[in-house]
């Protein structure tokens, strides 16, 4: 077999082949031979059945199957022997109408591309800023607002209605000689949602300071929907009757607000949301100190990239994508522009994961950072009581879906951010 290699980019190569005709008679009687052994024929025993009739019956699936398994074979050999180490999709020109022939050679392309090659620089040493790591009274005190907030009601008050405020009225409409026309009980009225056919300034002046018990009349003109057709569009009184003030307002900062979330007391709150603030501040502030190493670590260290590897990232991100704005309920016409204008965004996005799966990948084999069998089983285990399924469950899972790599490449990947920050150098906000 001839092979010759062209570097035809930074990452890609091109395996041009020529393979004898000789190598392929012999891999087609293979093929043919494992064949007869394994196909039942009426008439023929097992391992009996003449080539002719297998070239009849399997014919072009045989010869589909041998070209696959002869290209591949090539191919593979070749990298082994060139020390090509291929990354992503190899693409064979023209497969589709490759034959394979007794009496001339296979002649083929492969286009592939190959790892980068890049010197890996220091990695000890790179700054990273120090973060809390306990949680403040502050911090303590503005979550429990948030809490209170999350719990707000429309709750009675005693004081004047303000901007904002609802008041609970009866109202009643009167036409242009004092005569009532029409009335509602119990209205329930918004300070900022004048009465319909009302002048919208003069309600807010009238109804902004109002108090149980007060009566407001305000002149307006009958709306096109109110009740009475005979009254539409004529002159006419709205007469207010406010009964409450109403106003959406957050509870106390109190016991009962613990215990209405299951705690016993304010101070067992407290407690538990110093200790939730506190783990979340370390988990923030161990992601930041790790993106920080990650980013100077991209910032000094360019090297070319596999473009299929690009492409494929890019490719993935803007299938997500689309599928997301298909479940939102977005029209196909919509997520085909959304889709053209984040193009742009996807590839720099994806040259950025690429180029920090290198770097991650280069450090790892550096520092001689690896995943165990070990690392694996307790990953699993930690997933399945978080999914309260079995660990078996998971692995299953994971072989199914052929995401056990995905999970090997996260682990890896958990590893050398560790080891990153854990050589770094920290120092405070104002940078000593």
């Amino acid at each position: 077999m001839q092979v010759e290699v062209a570097e035809t980019g930074p990452c890609s190569r091109t395996l041009s082949f020529k393979v004898p005709p000789q190598t392929v008679r012999e891999h087609l009687d293979q093929m043919y031979a494992a064949a007869g052994q394994q196909v039942q024929i009426k008439g023929f025993r097992p391992g009996h059945v003449p080539r002719k009739v297998l070239e009849k019956r399997f014919g072009p699936s045989i010869l589909q199957e041998a070209k696959e398994q002869l290209v591949n074979r090539c191919f593979n050999d070749a990298c082994r022997e060139r020390q090509i180490t291929p990354v992503g999709r190899a693409q064979v020109d023209d497969f589709d109408h490759l034959e394979l022939s007794l009496q001339s050679p296979l002649e083929f392309k492969v286009k592939v591309d190959v790892r980068p090659t890049f010197t890996l620089g220091q990695v000890d040493g790179i700054e990273i800023e120090r973060f809390e790591t306990e949680a403040t009274d502050q911090d303590i005190d503005n979550s429990l607002k948030e809490i209170a907030n999350q719990k707000r009601a429309i709750r009675k008050v005693e004081e004047p209605a303000q901007d904002g405020d609802f008041v609970k009225v009866d109202l009643a409409f009167h036409d242009e000689a004092g005569a009532k026309v029409h009335e509602r009980k119990g209205v329930q009225l918004n300070t900022r949602i004048p009465v319909a056919g009302t002048d919208p300034d003069q309600f807010a002046k009238a109804i902004v300071g109002a108090t149980s018990g007060k009566g407001i009349e305000l002149p307006l003109t009958f709306p096109d929907n109110f009740e009475k057709d005979a009254f539409r569009g004529h002159k006419g009184t709205a007469r207010l009757q406010v009964h409450e003030v109403l106003r959406i307002t957050a509870p106390p900062v109190d016991d009962a607000l613990a215990k209405a979330l299951d705690f016993a007391s304010l101070a067992a709150l407290r407690s538990d949301l110093q200790r939730r603030i506190g783990d979340e501040k370390r988990r923030l502030g161990k992601q930041q100190q790790e993106e920080t190493v990650l980013q100077t670590l991209l910032q000094a260290h360019t090297f070319d990239l596999p473009q299929s590897l690009v492409d494929e990232q890019a490719r993935q991100s803007l299938a997500q994508f689309a599928e997301r704005l298909k479940q939102s309920g977005a029209n196909d016409a919509d997520i085909e522009k959304q889709l053209e204008d984040s193009k742009a965004e996807a590839q720099t996005d994806a040259q950025r994961r690429v180029r920090l799966f290198f770097l991650i990948d280069a450090v790892a084999r550096r520092e001689k950072l690896f995943v165990t069998e070990g690392d694996v089983d307790t990953e699993v285990k930690n997933i399945a009581q978080q999914n309260q399924a079995t660990p078996a469950q998971v692995l299953e899972h994971l072989e199914q879906h052929q995401q056990l790599g995905e999970l090997r490449l996260a682990l890896l990947e958990r590893k050398v951010r560790d080891f990153l920050t854990g050589r770094a150098k920290i120092v405070d906000r104002k940078g000593k």
